[in-house]
């Protein structure tokens, strides 16, 4: 029989069909270890922050970070030194990702781990609430989408309590993390829209170095002395400094371009389940079985999210 000879296109569709499939089932795997590390995050600010400046903690959390950076840049191209106008920018996106681990720390002092993680998850929504304000388009399908997550937070912060909800019996602590979520977002709006041409390296170093800086002189007039931790402590600060900012760093960088910034944004809402995951199997808390609607919720919304990212994205080929 005479079988029609395929085109070229056809030939490189079929041969390009099976790499794309494999990279994004790559980034999908990458995404679910970038949950993990977020989630465990959450768990260890919150073992090293009893008895210690949260400020302190924040400094010493920052320099770690600034110094593993550091060690990246002789490895980029094009070193160059920021001007005036650079050191704003800077001082913007660090300053505000530097007072939201402030808020944090102070947070979880009177909060728990899995409260914290699921206000995290509101964190797409305050972010597209603010570009709003900065005049980008707001999408219906994401906004109630993203309203989930809000629903989600409630529920696991009142375990379910009908009574605590109707009264919103918020802790304290879940208000400075609420804020400080909201500084997040000024951290993401930022981030997008105050880098230049430069390096994403050279761009996150001297945004740390600023606020390390910043924070270094904020200890010292505070306490009067730059007060050193305990090596538990340390251990937590490496966590910290290393996998949940370096490693996730790169994880991002590796992902974003392949899976898109919505379908990124959509793993956000594994953290709770995530950190509830993580506490239970390490013993540290019994499962609560009136938190699952709450997390089941912010599983729905990740299937959603990707959902409608693939819908969008097939309308657009069309």
């Amino acid at each position: 029989m005479f079988e029609p000879k395929k085109t070229t296109y056809e030939i490189n569709k079929s041969r390009a069909i099976p790499s794309v499939s494999s990279s994004t089932m790559q980034s999908h795997i990458w995404m679910i270890v970038f949950s993990l590390i977020i989630a465990g995050s959450f768990l260890v600010s919150a073992s090293i922050t009893i008895g210690i400046d949260s400020t302190v903690l924040t400094f010493w959390r920052f320099l770690t970070a600034t110094t593993i950076f550091a060690l990246m840049l002789p490895f980029v191209n094009g070193f160059q030194l920021p001007g005036w106008r650079d050191l704003g920018r800077y001082s913007i996106v660090g300053g505000s990702y530097g007072l939201f681990f402030i808020l944090m720390f102070q947070a979880l002092k009177d909060t728990t781990p899995l409260n914290t993680s699921t206000i995290y998850t509101i964190l797409p929504l305050l972010t597209m609430l603010l570009g709003r304000l900065l005049g980008e388009a707001l999408h219906v399908r994401q906004m109630g989408i993203l309203a989930l997550s809000m629903v989600a937070t409630i529920w696991v912060i009142f375990r379910g309590d009908w009574h605590q909800m109707i009264g919103l019996q918020f802790s304290q602590g879940d208000i400075i993390f609420f804020i400080g979520t909201g500084c997040l977002a000024v951290y993401m709006q930022s981030m997008k829209r105050l880098q230049r041409n430069e390096s994403k390296i050279y761009f996150t170093f001297y945004s740390l170095l600023i606020a390390t800086v910043a924070l270094l002189v904020t200890v010292l007039v505070r306490t009067e002395a730059l007060i050193f931790p305990s090596i538990r402590v340390w251990l937590g600060i490496f966590y910290l400094a290393g996998p949940s900012t370096a490693g996730t760093f790169w994880i991002l960088q590796y992902t974003a371009p392949r899976l898109g910034p919505n379908r990124v944004v959509a793993y956000t809402f594994l953290t709770p389940s995530a950190v509830a995951g993580l506490e239970w199997g390490l013993g540290l808390s019994s499962p609560e079985w009136s938190l699952l609607p709450g997390i089941g919720l912010t599983l729905a919304a990740v299937w959603l999210l990707q959902l409608d990212v693939v819908t969008k994205d097939r309308l657009e080929k069309l």
